[in-house]
This record gives structure tokens, sequence and C-alpha cells, in this order.
């Protein structure tokens, strides 16, 4: 369905809840609890949920964009016509409802032209403090905001007659005019990134700077490598040791970095060997293979992780960020989908040397299964990163349904089913059922 193209002034912001002050919403309280302090080892499905801890739907067929899409479809032909009220709704009127939904009525949903799905969820702080431009429309009464159609008299000659070219230009400026913000600032950092990150699930080719993807609560794609060897046994294999010790893991030695402790996110905490974000026109396995040179070059060359690096999946999740996502992200909700890899080092990886990274990586370290596992329900990994080893011992057998409890929510939480799109092919897309 076509959506509205009517505008908004930039002086109709929906202005802070009175009561903000007072209460803080559901999504702050959750942000402003302080990082797990462990005085016992966390289980597994703990780890996961430290990454995955935005709640889950009681009724996942009715809870999903897709039925939003078509709660909204009703309101979009008055959008040209309403007059957008000063306040958003009130977060009061959502204490009855269950945990996710009540977690969503505090958000509002991004749209692109053209398309009914959200690709975002920003919180009422961000929309409030925002001093959206003319391009963007404001639909308090859905709480959703629209980046709107560019007509020709808005393109620009870099745009070269193209309005889809033009929308990654709007957002850009759009996240300068924030960056010179006193609050949003403080998310966005001084700077841009430099680096386009694309807007997953859209129907056509757009982006936005990196450092804006928590802000607008879009989808982050990124890509990870466990780089891993294994052990030879001196144990007879006439004694089973050897297949006893593989059932186990214990002949596995993994390459694990220490991120560098100046970091702005997750300083000093622990994290897979090769990892970085997918940027816009490139695909996860050029991620892979660029950020292995760069984050590992003195161990691992272009060829070799060509050569051997495998592809295994993917794992999702949906985060409610705290304090250790950086400055300013409390609150922010972060979607997560890494494509993972795994590199095995041959020879036991005597011949390789990894070595740290000013400003990046601290230092290197070899463990073991066991080593990897109490570091794990330490909290002493990077919460994306301990779901990516998690599902490395998963998909290698180490942690099995016979020595894991909680194993089939661990497994299913993994693979989390996004409430954003994360593919552009929707044509005709359940608009009437829910997923």
């Amino acid at each position: 369905m076509q959506r509205s193209q009517s505008q908004v002034s930039s002086d109709s912001q929906p202005e802070h809840d009175p009561n903000s002050k007072i209460e803080k919403t559901f999504l702050e309280k959750i942000a402003a609890l302080p990082p797990p302090k462990m005085t016992k080892a966390a289980t597994l499905l703990e780890v996961v949920r430290d990454c995955d801890n935005f709640p889950y739907p009681c009724c996942p067929h009715l809870q999903t964009w897709s039925s939003a899409t078509v709660s909204r479809s009703a309101t979009v032909s008055r959008a040209a016509s309403a007059t957008p009220t000063t306040s958003p709704p009130s977060a009061a009127r959502s204490s009855d409802l269950d945990p996710y939904s009540r977690a969503l009525s505090n958000l509002w949903t991004f749209h692109l032209p053209y398309d009914p799905a959200p690709h975002g969820f920003l919180t009422h702080e961000v929309i409030s403090n925002m001093r959206w431009t003319k391009h963007f429309y404001l639909d308090v009464g859905s709480q959703a905001i629209d980046l709107l159609a560019p007509s020709a008299e808005d393109l620009l000659p870099e745009d070269n007659g193209s309005w889809e070219v033009a929308c990654s230009r709007i957002l850009d400026e759009q996240i300068e005019i924030a960056r010179q913000d006193n609050v949003l600032g403080k998310i966005l950092g001084p700077k841009k990134k430099g680096e386009q990150f694309p807007i997953v699930g859209a129907k056509f080719d757009v982006g936005v700077d990196r450092s804006a993807i928590g802000l607008l609560g879009m989808i982050g794609r990124g890509a990870h490598m466990t780089v891993y060897s294994r052990v030879r046994s001196t144990s007879s294999l006439e004694d089973g040791d050897d297949e006893q010790q593989r059932e186990l893991g214990k002949d596995l030695r993994f390459w694990i970095p220490r991120r560098h402790y100046s970091k702005s996110t997750y300083p000093g905490k622990l994290d897979q060997a090769v990892a970085g974000g997918v940027a816009r026109g490139e695909t996860p396995w050029e991620c892979i293979v660029r950020e292995a040179v760069e984050e590992a070059g003195s161990a691992l060359s272009k060829e070799f992780v060509r050569a051997n690096a495998k592809a295994a999946g993917t794992v999702t999740w949906l985060n409610i960020s705290d304090r250790r996502a950086g400055p300013g992200q409390e609150g922010l909700i972060n979607s997560g989908v890494l494509y993972v890899y795994d590199l095995e080092l041959p020879d036991e990886g005597r011949n390789f040397r990894f070595e740290p990274v000013p400003g990046d990586i601290d230092s290197w370290a070899v463990m073991d299964t066991d080593e990897v596992m109490a570091a794990m329900k330490k909290l002493e990994f990077k919460p994306s990163c301990a779901v990516v080893m998690i599902d490395f011992l998963v998909r290698h057998g180490v942690i099995t349904a016979e020595n894991e409890p909680d194993y089939a929510e661990i497994v299913s939480r993994l693979h989390r089913l996004l409430p954003l799109p994360t593919s552009s092919r929707r044509e005709g897309h359940r608009e009437g059922n829910g997923v």
C-alpha cells in the first residue's frame, strides 16, 4: 500500500510526557538496570538472555510487524488531513499489556516511502529531541515516523534524478542535525563514522551512517568468525579417549581476543577472532575477508581465509541496550543479524601468531572449551560474541540436549524471528495474516 506523502512542519514536535520526569518508562527501567554482577556462574540460557533481552510476544502469530501493518493501514489514508497532537500517547495506558506489547508501546516505528513495514524502533526521547525536517511525517496516533518520498523539487544534482538516492542524503542530513543536539549528540558521537550501513529489508538501496543505526533502532548486520584448531590426543585410540574428547569438545582450542580497554563499547570484554559490521554494498563474505586482514592480518591472509573459512548460518537477537553499549545508548533498541563463519587452523595452529591491534585488540589468548564456557558464564564475553560461541558449540555437538537442560530454548533464541523485515522480497507479503 502506498503511504501518505503529507508533511509536518518541523515545529510540530511531540513534547515530553509531563510524567516522564517522575516515572521512567518501561524501557528506561530495563536499560537503567546496572550490568549484571555475577555472584554465581550464569546458565547458558542466561548468557543468551543477556544478549536477546527484549520481551517475547505471548502470541507470536499475532504480535509481529505484519500485524502492526494491518492495524496501521486503516489510518494511512487519513494521514494527509490529520493534525498530530503535541504529545505522544501516554505510556501509562500500556500498564495492563503483556511485557512484549508494553515494550512496543513505548516505541515509535520508522518507515520508508511506499513501504508499510517498519524498519526501525525509536524511543520517545529520540523522537522528542530530534529537530525533524520537512522530509518527515510524524504520525503521533500510530507512533510512527515516515520518511517522505522526495519530490522533483527536493532533488539535488548529486541525487542523479532519483528519489531513492535522495533518501540516503536526506537521512544523512537529518542525522547531522541530530549530532548537534546536546542529547542525541552523545549517542551519535562528535563525528560521522564515514561508513554507510544498509537499511536491512528495504525495497530499494538506501543507507545511513553507521553511527545512526542504534539511534534509529534499525537492524545492524555483522559477520563474525570463530578461529579454532583441534589438538591431537596422546592417548591411544584403542581406549576410545580420542572419540570421547571430540564429543566433549576437549580437543578444541579457540583463538580469543580481548577488546581494548579504551573502546567505548564493551571495553575489555572477550570477542570473536574476526568480527565487523557489514557495510552498504558489501556481502558478509567480503566483510569477513576484509576484517580478517584488518584485525588478524599478522596471522591470516586473504588467500588463507578465502580458501578455508566456512559459512555456518546466522544468529539473531533483539536487545534493549544498557550502559555497556556506550555513552547515551541506554534504552535504545539493538536488532542484530550476524552471519557466522568457522575457520579451522591446521597443525594445531602452531604456525599462526596473532598480535594486538592498538585501540582495537588488547591481547590474545588460546582457550580450551572449558575455559570458554567458564568465561561465558562469568559474562566476560561481549554479549553478541557469547551467543556466536554458543552457536558454534551447538553446531559442533559440544552443547547437546543430553548435557544442557535449556537446550531447546537456547537454540530457538539463537535464531529469533525479528519484528523488522530482513528481506526486501516482500511483494504481497502476508498483510492479512500473522507470521
